[in-house]
């Protein structure tokens, strides 16, 4: 059983949690944190609501350097100093910086397993440049993407070139007729953050859709 729980979103799924502007989800069996929101106290009350001991973190991934992503980093970094940090070549002196005094970060340049059944794509697109996870399921892959800024139709590219897309979550941001059409086949979709056409993505896959928000818990497997 994979279990992923939201732990920042702006989007309420569960009563007694904040929700605030950004994005962060805990893959629970390997200790990974993927992105860390835009408050790093909003962050750590909402794990400890959740029951989740950010000491117990042993791997971070950060998809883009961009504050709703990266504003919980001193807090996570500080509570679990130990922890792997995973980054790519797109993010600030500034971000690495404060990532050092804590632990020395690794760049990612293209596709990299970061522990078993895990990897990380590496950063993709020509603007906003964001890396996105992907994790081994039984019939493929789990995409969690942070905001899609390249594009979830490219990041689908990019991960079915290792095996089949089983399913994506996280923000996709914008998201184009393109994009919609690359997620036909894809048998568990949950959108959320900042994705600019729940709605549709919805109405057009309503077996697979899955709403996400804050206290989500993905159980898969």
């Amino acid at each position: 059983m994979l279990t992923i729980t939201e732990v920042y979103n702006n989007i309420p799924c569960r009563e007694g949690l904040t929700t605030d502007w950004g994005f962060s989800c805990l893959i629970e069996e390997a200790g990974l944190l993927f992105d860390t929101g835009a408050k790093g106290d909003v962050l750590l009350s909402n794990m400890q609501v959740l029951g989740i001991d950010p000491a117990g973190i042993r791997y971070l991934v950060l998809s883009h350097d961009h504050w709703d992503h990266i504003g919980g980093l001193e807090a996570v970094l500080a509570a679990s100093p130990s922890m792997k940090v995973f980054v790519h070549d797109a993010f600030s002196e500034k971000t690495l910086g404060l990532i050092r005094s804590y632990a020395e970060p690794r760049i990612i340049g293209e596709w990299t397993e970061i522990t078993d059944g895990i990897a990380v794509t590496g950063p993709l697109g020509t603007g906003i440049r964001e890396q996105s996870l992907a994790v081994a399921v039984p019939d493929g892959y789990l995409i969690v993407t942070g905001c899609a800024h390249p594009h979830i139709g490219r990041i689908v590219e990019r991960v079915s070139r290792e095996g089949a897309v089983w399913g994506v979550i996280g923000g996709f941001h914008t998201v184009s007729g393109e994009d919609i059409d690359a997620l036909a086949g894809v048998e568990y979709i949950s959108a959320s953050h900042c994705t600019d056409k729940i709605g549709e993505l919805q109405e057009r896959y309503p077996g697979s859709f899955r709403p996400g928000g804050v206290g989500k818990v993905h159980r898969i497997g």
